[in-house]
Parts: C-alpha cells; structure tokens; sequence
C-alpha cells in the first residue's frame, strides 16, 4: 500500500485554482472536511490536478481527524500486492483485508486497471463493503466513460458518489501564474533555438 508515500507538499494551499478544476477542487475539499459527504471521483486527462487534490484530501483529514485511518494507493500498487499475496499462496480475502482497515479509502488512476479483471473484482468488493459500511472512498481516473477495458460494475461505482471533471491541464495553471518560470521557459526555447 502507499499509504506512506509522502506528498505533504499536495495541500488545498497549494493547489492553483482555476475555472477549469473549481468544481473538482471544492469538491475535493468538501469530501476532505465534511465525515457526512458522499464518496467521490474525479475525472480528467493527464496533468490535471487529480493526484495533487488526492493528496490534499490525504493530508487534510490527517491534520483535522487524526484518528481516522486514511489509506491512499495507486492502482499499479494495488496489483502489485495482489499478485504477492496469492503468489504467496495468499488469498484475495486476504488483500481486501489490508484496505478495508482504513476508513477512508483513497485510489489514484482506475484507468490502469483496464483489462485486468481479478484486480477490478477485488476492487468492487472493496467499494461494496465501503458503500454498505458507511466508509468513504476518493478516486481519480484519466477516463470518465467504460468501454476502455474497465467494467460496468466497476464504473457505476465511480458515479455512487459524487463526482467532477477537470478539462485542462493542470500544468498550464501553474505556469500562468508564475512569469519567472514563463520567462525562463522562453529563454531556454530561444537558446535551443541557437543552438540548431
């Protein structure tokens, strides 16, 4: 699990807000703040923001309720564990067992789950014992609709909750907002340029 991975740097501070992720920033900080809210997606392509509001819903629960056992993972570490515990003669039961501790559940990039069934039936069994337990779970996807390999199932999932979309990269908002690292990027590209 990567629980333990750092990203202290992700906080709602420090995310740069603009008018293509507002709705997915508030959101986000609604799921982090309120123990009532409903679980949430977040959709959008690569570079959006998604990981960084991840993160922040990560950091923020733990300053604000440090008693809540938050848990956040990727996919790819998800069927990293899977494919341990049964190759050490393991059990499936045995992997939902390390998630269902938390009481949050946070899950970054579905869309790597694509044509790995065992990993996405695990992962709906887990959604399932959230959902009728009253735990909330968070997840990011690079895409909104199935038919790219993830399942029906699992993508009804996605939408229990609430959700939103961010349509531009997230690079491109802190890159407005900073002219030094504007004017350094154009002073690299004339210099490349030179240099042909």
């Amino acid at each position: 699990m990567s629980d333990n991975k750092n990203g202290s740097k992700y906080t709602f501070d420090s995310f740069a807000v603009t008018d293509a992720n507002r709705t997915a920033f508030e959101k986000a900080k609604q799921f982090a703040e309120n123990v009532d809210s409903k679980s949430l997606a977040i959709f959008g392509g690569t570079a959006t923001g998604k990981t960084h509001l991840l993160y922040a819903v990560k950091n923020a629960i733990e300053q604000n309720s440090p008693d809540l056992n938050v848990i956040l993972t990727t996919t790819a570490d998800m069927v990293s564990s899977l494919t341990n515990i049964i190759s050490n003669s393991g059990s499936a039961e045995q992997f939902r067992e390390q998630y269902m501790q938390a009481d949050i559940l946070l899950v970054d990039d579905i869309q790597e789950l694509a044509g790995k069934e065992a990993i996405q039936n695990e992962l709906i069994l887990i959604f399932n014992s959230f959902y009728e337990s009253g735990k909330r779970f968070m997840m990011t996807s690079s895409q909104k609709e199935a038919g790219y390999g993830i399942q029906d199932r699992l993508v009804i999932r996605e939408f229990w909750g609430d959700f939103a979309i961010i349509t531009r990269a997230y690079i491109h908002a802190q890159f407005e907002f900073n002219a030094e690292r504007i004017n350094q990027r154009k002073d690299l590209l004339h210099k490349s340029e030179q240099l042909c």
